[in-house]
């Protein structure tokens, strides 16, 4: 999922900074944790091994002697063999710490042998036979000796005469208690499920308290042991490690040169493990404690953040709307609190912007303002030639009206006058270009349509603007005031239109001698009456009615102009 389709600037931020620490923190924890436990379990593998081995040494050593003397017994061994060495041996063999006695079996002489192996000659008493060498068969399992109600394991050492014929055994029997001395007592036997078992077999030997109640590995079933038996058969010593993150159980082995079996020790893994596994909880724990801290601190800092970026877009509709009277409340000195300071600057133009529209630029309808804005130039100081439709209105007789009205009365009629025909101006698309004491000058520019239909634009607006005057008066004779008459003139012609003024004050206006023309035949209007140039009536003849027709020598006019008093028809409406 990209960034850009989180629909909020806290959960952005959230997955900006909130999941590369989670990511950091996952992966430096799955590291240390990886490596501390490998490095645990070697320590354990090193420690358990160096006492298996050292346990395996005690039981080899105590086995060493009775070996060495059974060996020396075996090459002792001839077709004449010496008694008294014989014997001085055996003797040796029966005062040896932790051996029971010492057995020697001869078998009966059996007719049809080989050589001197089927001959019996019983020399000193009878005690020993001929023999020629002897080999270890097996060392059995531990059993409860009758005559001394210890438990014994047995050495047995088969005589062979020189056809490596049996002739008789050798056997020593040994406490195991003596065997085991230094295993038993050992604090890692005695808190361990540890045992000695057969290496072929898995036969439990020897075990520990925790561990008496088995007889044999790999009878549960268990994975583990199942993995221990093939290690053991295959391996001399090494560890295991059971199922789980951390392993449940971990079982270490070492084998026995003398002995067909093997030193077995199962420890839990958690307890091995327990200082990393602390150490992982705490982690965790941390780790969310941070994780929560960061999402506090991104909570108390965005939401102040995102806050302030809503409340400015909000204020940015509002804007929008045309309502730039509430600012934004600045609560910081960060780049979040310049551009709020910003804005409460943008609204402070604006505010003085719409001043200076609501005072001087209302005289024009909204939409047609617009329209005139998409134009490139009009954002432009300088104008360009275009025919437009002027219409200069005045009214009748004001100044000597003036003379017999208090000031305040002036005004007040004057607003009245201008209230009443500045909107049918903007009904009619027309551009109020100045007001001259009681005049109006206002021209009709041909926006999107040919400058027939804007003159005809420009006529209704003085109709309409004549017939607007009846209801006009007689509010002011409610008020006592005296009625007002207008005259209306109506020219068209070349102009250049556009902006002008300055880069700091500009008006869009016209200029052109059209414009004179329009106040100069204004003036041949008179009470009530609206008077256009000949141009006007080629243009919208057909939609007017003309009531009087004149010529007329206007000033700065070489010609007589010839001039058409009109009033309105059906067709004009």
């Amino acid at each position: 999922m990209r960034l850009y389709h989180f629909n909020t600037l806290r959960a952005r931020l959230t997955a900006l900074l909130v999941l590369p620490v989670v990511l950091i923190l996952l992966v430096a924890g799955i590291s240390v944790f990886i490596y501390a436990r490998n490095l645990m379990l070697r320590q354990w593998h090193e420690t358990i091994i160096l006492q298996l081995k050292r346990a395996a040494h005690e039981i080899e050593m105590r086995l060493s002697r009775p070996v060495q003397l059974m060996e020396m017994f075996s090459q002792s061994g001839t077709d004449t063999p010496d008694t008294g060495l014989l014997e001085a041996i055996v003797h040796k063999l029966e005062t040896l710490p932790g051996v029971v006695r010492v057995n020697i079996s001869w078998n009966s002489p059996s007719s049809g042998g080989h050589g001197h192996g089927g001959m019996r000659s019983i020399m000193g008493g009878g005690r020993f036979m001929r023999f020629h060498r002897g080999a270890f068969t097996k060392i059995a399992p531990p059993i409860i000796d009758e005559s001394t109600g210890a438990k014994t394991v047995s050495v047995t050492m088969v005589l062979m005469d020189s056809y490596d014929t049996p002739v008789g055994n050798l056997e020593i029997i040994i406490k195991f208690d003596f065997l085991m001395a230094n295993i038993s007592s050992a604090r890692w036997w005695q808190n361990a499920n540890a045992c000695i078992a057969e290496k072929k077999t898995g036969k439990i030997v020897f075990a520990s308290d925790r561990f008496q109640d088995r007889m044999k590995l790999g009878e549960t079933d268990d994975p583990l042991e199942g993995k221990l038996l093939k290690a053991i058969d295959r391996d001399f010593a090494g560890t295991i490690w059971g199922q789980g993150t951390p392993p449940e159980q971990i079982a270490g082995f070492h084998s026995l040169d003398t002995f067909p079996w093997a030193l077995v020790v199962f420890a839990d893994g958690r307890t091995i493990l327990s200082p990393i596994i602390s150490f992982r909880n705490g982690f965790l724990i941390g780790a969310v404690v941070l994780i929560l801290v960061i999402y506090g601190i991104i909570r108390l800092n965005v939401d102040r953040m995102s806050g302030t970026i809503r409340r400015l877009s909000d204020r940015a509709g509002t804007v929008a709307a045309g309502e730039v009277e509430e600012k934004i409340e600045v609560n910081s000195r960060d780049e979040l609190g310049r551009l709020a300071t910003s804005f409460n600057t943008m609204i402070d133009g604006l505010r003085e912007r719409d001043t200076i529209r609501n005072t001087f630029g209302r005289y024009i309808d909204p939409d047609f303002a617009r329209a005139l804005l998409k134009q490139p130039e009009a954002g432009r100081l300088g104008g360009r030639r275009q025919e437009v439709a002027i219409l200069m209105a005045d009214i009748r007789g004001f100044t000597p009206m003036t003379e017999r009205l208090s000031p305040e009365d002036t005004i007040d009629l004057l607003n009245r006058y201008f209230s009443a025909t500045i909107p049918l101006v903007q009904k009619n698309r027309g551009i109020i270009v100045d007001f001259i004491g009681d005049a109006i000058l206002v021209f009709f520019e041909p926006v999107g349509q040919s400058i027939e239909a804007t003159a005809h634009r420009c006529v209704q607006c003085a109709f309409d603007m004549q017939a607007a005057m009846g209801e006009l008066n007689r509010e002011l004779a409610a008020q006592e005031l005296p009625a007002l008459k207008m005259g209306i003139g109506v020219h068209t012609g070349p102009v250049v239109v556009g902006n002008i003024g300055s880069k700091t004050r500009k008006k869009y206006g016209i200029v052109g001698a059209p414009v004179n023309i329009a106040q100069r035949i204004q003036g041949q209007s008179g009470e009530g009456e609206t008077v256009v140039s000949e141009p006007v009536v080629d243009k919208i003849g057909s939609r007017v009615v003309v009531a009087r027709s004149f010529s007329a020598t206007l000033k700065g006019v070489s010609a007589p102009v010839k001039l058409y008093a009109i009033n309105p028809c059906e067709s004009i409406a």
